[in-house]
């Protein structure tokens, strides 16, 4: 030991190594200890040097990443969209049914005229007199037409249903024409409409039959007289109210 120690000290001179031994016996003997070195590492290690390291990430579950999972919501929010609209396809035909029988209903309660209901004459049915000769050509509904039109010839005569004064002369009711009114107590007022030529003026006192007016078209499509009796300021149907018969032409 104490040569080979003399043989690998530095030279004074130099400070180089001088006569190091190059024998294979030192450097088999190197080998040999690294290749102990190597399988010590692979056992603690449980690797080889060939394969490449294993991650602890390797033996987890896999995770989802945030493109993914944004993916599946809209995914479910897509498949939950389709579905939806089945849903309410069904809602608008249980309506349509429903909305057509209502309107079913409704048109064929069109179908049929409206009448306002009149309330009963009772003591004065049959105590008008016809205000003209001729045919009933419109009758009273409540709406559309609040009396009755009597047809005729221009310059007929309309006469006074009933005793009374005369409280309105004139052509200023728009659909009335040449209009004369005649209120004969405090529970009716008669309405003459569309005349050729007005016999009276307003307060005057007229009689039952007497003529106040002569038949025309003013304001109307065809001569006739349009006739209305107003209740306690209603108008009703004058037909129970006049006698049974109109007057003959």
């Amino acid at each position: 030991m104490q040569e080979r120690d003399r043989a690998i000290r530095p030279t004074t001179r130099t400070g180089q190594f001088a006569n190091i031994p190059q024998s294979s016996s030192i450097v088999s003997g190197l080998r040999v200890a690294f290749g102990v070195l190597i399988c010590t590492l692979v056992v603690a290690c449980g690797t080889s040097p060939k394969d490449p390291p294993r991650s602890r990430a390797s033996s987890s579950p896999p995770t989802v990443s945030r493109a993914d999972s944004a993916t599946a919501k809209s995914d479910v929010a897509a498949s939950t969209e389709t579905q939806k609209p089945r849903a309410k396809k069904a809602e608008p035909r249980r309506k349509s049914s429903s909305t057509r029988s209502a309107a079913a209903g409704k048109s064929g309660n069109s179908t049929a005229p409206k009448v306002a209901a009149s309330p009963s004459p009772g003591a004065a049915a049959g105590t008008f007199l016809w205000p003209a000769s001729g045919q009933v050509v419109g009758r009273f509904n409540g709406g559309t037409n609040k009396g009755i039109n009597i047809g005729g010839n221009p310059g007929d005569p309309v006469v006074a249903a009933a005793s009374g004064r005369v409280v309105y002369v004139g052509s200023k009711l728009r659909g009335y024409g040449n209009l004369v009114m005649v209120k004969h107590n405090d529970e009716f007022i008669t309405a003459y409409a569309h005349n050729r030529k007005i016999l009276v003026r307003e307060d005057e006192q007229v009689k039952a039959g007497q003529q106040i007016a002569e038949m025309g078209s003013t304001d109307s499509s065809s001569t006739q007289l349009h006739f209305e009796l107003r209740r306690k300021g209603n108008a009703v149907d004058p037909m129970p109210y006049l006698k049974a018969q109109p007057p003959a032409p």
